[in-house]
């Protein structure tokens, strides 16, 4: 990106964790008036620097754009984090933007779930907007381009596109003159021409595939984004909010630079898969030095990845269309309405985005782990303790009279949490991977003959008996229970101690859902 050095570095948070502060890049970043921009296209005037300022008050803008085309996920939980954190910090603001310019992908539920999770993060927007609020303001750019003669309809095919690309780069590799074959044939087109093929296009007398606008960049530059991007195509699709109105939309490449100037955003962080757009040689400040607009800093970051599993929209809806998950809010999906069924918290979330920091390389990839460990360290914290048994085994305690009753705390470190009554009653349930039925040394659960303690009553049982199956598997275990364990030395007290349920009182659970990763390989993406 242009106006920001590389290096900066992880910041975790020295605010809370839904603040999302990141100090560290800030001290990298320009501040809103030294944005004077780098050669050859990023360059700001002075004029239009101090109409921007005039504008913003000199205040730090930033953005958060997704497509409204699915759920978000924790990729997004990190560029939220980076967007609003560092305007937060720096006493600025941040627009929520939804670059709505693909009707066909964008749905209604899609807007609804990216402004709930925003707040959910406890992200705080300036503004709320959309890309195709401005449709009308980017004709009438898209007009002036082809009059200024930097742009023009082209009727290529993709693979006649594709070919041509490929000639140009194979003579950029061998720096050779650019061949007339790597160049579109409608290039030379007049501007009284294009003007009338554009036209067309808007109407709708152009079908969808055939004609559409292309920037007329400059081939012989090294950047692939200067060789001819497309800047408009048709689309006969209804759009969620400007209905049957227009048959052309713009392009990514048309759209988000000439959006972050007209609202006047003073910090475009984007992943590193801009930085070639993004640089002072690409696409992104060529647009916008043709039309003489003010042009924000930018700066790229390394993309989120997590072992196990896919951070793609495109992938994760494939998951979901294909049925190979139950819907958006799968547990087992990274998405953030995935990831809060699963338990996940939005601070948890924010704490996780703060470990990571930031940085230049797409290459990292953090093992879920992490992920896990930072949910795992709030809940040891926050959740109150209760016991369970998934494949319950009875046990029958012979002898004893079902009298026990104790009072167990409901934290083991947070006496606030307060407690709850147990009552040890003649026939409990243990888990069945808690009994073995040959013992071993290195394991510290029931077998035939062994003695464990019970949680929250200190009590031992032994068990005596195994009742089994036609299978031989255990079905029935009988023990002896030894009231006065606690009285014995701590040296002689078993080693192991097991949850429990009782008999009379529990309460059954219908269904449990027990979720492993997503994916067995750890690097998706490789495995790919």
């Amino acid at each position: 990106g242009a106006g920001a050095k590389p290096e900066a570095k992880p910041a975790a948070g020295d605010e809370a964790a839904a603040a999302g502060a990141v100090p560290g890049a800030a001290r990298h970043f320009p501040a809103p008036q030294d944005n004077v921009g780098e050669p050859p296209y990023a360059v700001n005037k002075p004029e239009r620097l101090a109409e921007h300022l005039k504008q913003t008050g000199g205040k730090v803008v930033t953005r958060f754009p997704p497509e409204p085309n699915g759920f978000l996920h924790i990729g997004h939980a990190k560029a939220m984090h980076m967007n609003f954190g560092y305007a937060r910090s720096m006493g600025g603001k941040t627009i929520l933007r939804y670059d709505d310019t693909n009707p066909e992908a964008e749905e209604a539920i899609y807007f609804d779930m990216i402004e709930r999770e925003v707040r959910w993060l406890g992200h705080k927007y300036a503004e709320r907007t959309f890309s195709s609020t401005h449709f009308q303001t980017l004709y009438e750019l898209a007009v002036r381009l082809i009059k200024s003669g930097d742009a023009y309809v082209c009727d290529q095919t993709p693979e006649e596109v594709k070919a041509s690309r490929a000639k140009l780069a194979e003579a950029h590799i061998k720096k050779a003159p650019v061949p007339e074959e790597a160049k579109s044939p409608y290039r030379k087109r007049s501007v009284a021409e294009n003007l009338r093929l554009f036209e067309r296009m808007r109407q709708g007398r152009v079908p969808e595939g055939g004609s559409f606008l292309r920037f007329k960049g400059d081939l012989h530059s090294s950047n692939p984004n200067q060789w001819d991007l497309a800047a408009y195509r048709v689309k006969f699709w209804p759009h969620p909010h400007t209905g049957n109105q227009w048959c052309i939309y713009p392009t990514y490449d048309f759209t988000h630079c000439l959006i972050d100037s007209i609202e006047n955003v003073t910090h475009s962080l984007c992943t590193l898969e801009f930085e070639t757009r993004q640089a002072p040689d690409g696409s992104y400040y060529w647009l916008l030095d043709k039309l003489d607009m003010y042009k924000p800093a930018t700066w790229e970051y390394g993309r989120l990845n997590i072992t196990h599993t896919v951070l793609s929209k495109r992938k994760l809806n494939t998951l979901v269309t294909d049925k190979h998950v139950n819907g958006w809010d799968d547990p087992r999906l990274p998405t953030l309405a995935g990831l809060r069924r699963r338990g996940y918290t939005a601070s948890a979330i924010n704490a996780f985005c703060d470990i990571i920091g930031v940085t230049r390389s797409d290459g990292v990839v953090t093992r879920v782990e992490v992920l896990e460990g930072v949910i795992r360290t709030e809940l040891d914290a926050s959740a109150p303790r209760v016991m369970a048994v998934l494949q319950p085994l009875r046990v029958t305690l012979e002898g004893y009279a079902g009298d026990i009753e104790v009072e167990a705390k409901n934290h083991p470190k947070d006496d606030a949490m307060g407690g709850r009554k147990l009552k040890l009653t003649k026939v409990i349930y243990i888990d069945r991977s808690d009994f073995r039925l040959e013992d071993d040394p290195n394991y510290y659960g029931l077998a035939p003959g062994k003695e464990v303690l019970l949680k929250h009553v200190g009590c031992c049982v032994r068990c005596t008996e195994v009742v089994k199956d036609a299978k031989g598997e255990p079905l029935e275990l009988r023990a002896t229970l030894d009231r006065e364990a606690t009285l014995r030395p701590k040296k002689e007290l078993p080693k192991g101690v097991l949850h429990w349920v009782p008999g009379e009182g529990a309460v059954e659970l219908a269904e449990v859902r027990l979720y492993d990763h997503l994916f067995t390989v750890e690097n998706v993406a490789a495995a790919e």
